[in-house]
């Protein structure tokens, strides 16, 4: 008989991860591997995708589950349910944030698995209709802004595919040098653009335009776009990047970007997913 669906534990305790194995595979479930970090679960992504996550909070290496369940929504499109210990109001509301289809606190000293199969099911009913897929490979831009390209002519191009691949970075500053800004500070500065807008950079210097702001883009990039400040998203790929400056700035072509406060904390989750670092 064919599996009603494939699963992913991603849980860092081995007792409970079969226990859970054991049960889905009653109900005729397939189950991956004992997946215990956010590391592992996207290696297992690059085998077979699932379809469907439960995903522990508190998990090996530095990432949490509340970091995957933001890749599972962002990237991926693969619903996730939290299967974890904590039960304090901070981190349930966290989880919202991640738009996750349920959140199950584990109960003492054994876990519901009969509530567990039964969110699966209700999750995956609300959503067989969709597909999980990656997040896909090009983004639709204009060839500039909107009332400029209204009046182009039938054999004019005002809209085109760029990869994701080539894109250096999403800013909502202009190609246009901002001279009294820039001589006030001592280096380069360029004019805003027009409000709710975004000028997408490639690494070959070409510009394209969407009409949206910074933070509606940003959930529909792969997980290798980060935003680094209040202007500027940066593609931090190995192809893209040419590096970080004390930590604190990072170089793509001949631009420094400058890393915020209130960005640094997940600039680093993020390097941490990506990048194997050594101390």
């Amino acid at each position: 008989m064919k599996p009603k669906a494939h699963i992913l534990i991603v849980e860092d305790k081995a007792i409970l991860y079969k226990r859970l194995s054991m049960a889905l595979s009653e109900e005729n479930y397939s189950v991956d591997g004992f997946t215990p970090s956010v590391e592992k679960a996207l290696e297992r992504f690059q085998t077979k995708l699932p379809d469907i996550v439960l995903l522990d909070i508190d998990l090996e290496g530095a990432l949490s589950g509340i970091d995957l369940g933001k890749i599972l929504s962002t990237s991926y499109n693969i619903p996730f349910i939290y299967v974890t210990d904590y039960d304090d109001n901070e981190t349930f509301f966290e989880g919202l944030q991640t738009h996750h289809e349920n959140f199950l606190v584990k109960t003492k000293p054994h876990l519901d698995t009969k509530q567990v199969v039964r969110a699966i099911q209700t999750a995956l009913s609300r959503n067989k209709k969709q597909t999980p897929t990656h997040c896909k490979d090009a983004i639709l831009c204009f060839t500039n802004y909107i009332t400029n390209v209204k009046n182009h002519g039938n054999q004019t191009v005002s809209e085109l595919p760029v990869l994701f691949v080539d894109i250096a970075m999403i800013t909502t500053k202009s190609t246009q040098p901002n001279l009294e800004k820039s001589k006030r500070t001592g280096k380069p500065e360029f004019l805003k653009l027009k409000s709710n807008y975004v000028r997408i950079a490639t690494f070959n210097e070409k510009s394209y335009y969407l009409p949206v702001s910074l933070s509606e883009i940003l959930g529909k990039l792969p997980n290798h776009f980060i935003r680094i400040n209040e202007s500027e998203i940066v593609n931090i790929s190995e192809h893209i990047l040419d590096g970080r400056i004390n930590g604190i700035r990072l170089k793509i072509g001949d631009h420094i970007c400058h890393i915020s406060k209130t960005y640094k904390p997940e600039v680093e989750k993020r390097f941490e997913l990506l990048y194997q670092k050594f101390k």
